[in-house]
């Protein structure tokens, strides 16, 4: 029997709220021996899934949350498979595809978190952005700051 591997692609979803005179997006923390660094969902989505799908699943299976609205956004990048994962991919996968989606959530709803996480804030973004870990997340969450900026009506 053929090896099952995982798909070299992933969703990043980040949830936000809007308040009164701001938004804000939720970070959760993983678990230590996941990294204990901060971030958006993130997630693979499974085959046949959609990437929406995918994201929807994700944003659902870590935090228990159903969004009022759930867009991808025009941004996505690559980023290499580090070698603690490489088993879980084909032999000849080198990068992964992440592809970015913000999800509104009410204000006033907080997440049940999953296995792989052990807290979250709800952050403004200048805040929230200081948190992250990775570049191409501080980059998509400009990105999607900038997007909700434009065009949220307060």
């Amino acid at each position: 029997m053929a090896p099952s591997y995982r798909l070299p692609t992933q969703v990043l979803v980040y949830c936000f709220r809007r308040t009164d005179d701001c938004i804000e997006y939720l970070l959760l923390r993983r678990m230590p021996k996941y990294g204990g660094f901060w971030q958006g969902i993130t997630g693979a989505p499974e085959i046949g899934e959609t990437l929406i799908e995918g994201a929807a699943r994700e944003l659902k299976e870590e935090t228990q949350l159903l969004p009022k609205s759930l867009d991808q956004v025009d941004f996505g990048y690559s980023f290499p498979v580090e070698d603690e994962w490489k088993s879980a991919y084909h032999p000849d996968v080198s990068s992964i595809d992440e592809y970015v989606f913000l999800a509104e959530i009410a204000d006033s709803i907080d997440p049940i978190l999953s296995f792989e996480h052990d807290s979250f804030k709800w952050e403004r973004f200048d805040r929230a952005v200081g948190l992250l870990k990775w570049p191409d997340n501080k980059k998509a969450l400009e990105i999607c700051d900038r997007l909700l900026q434009q065009t949220l009506k307060w």
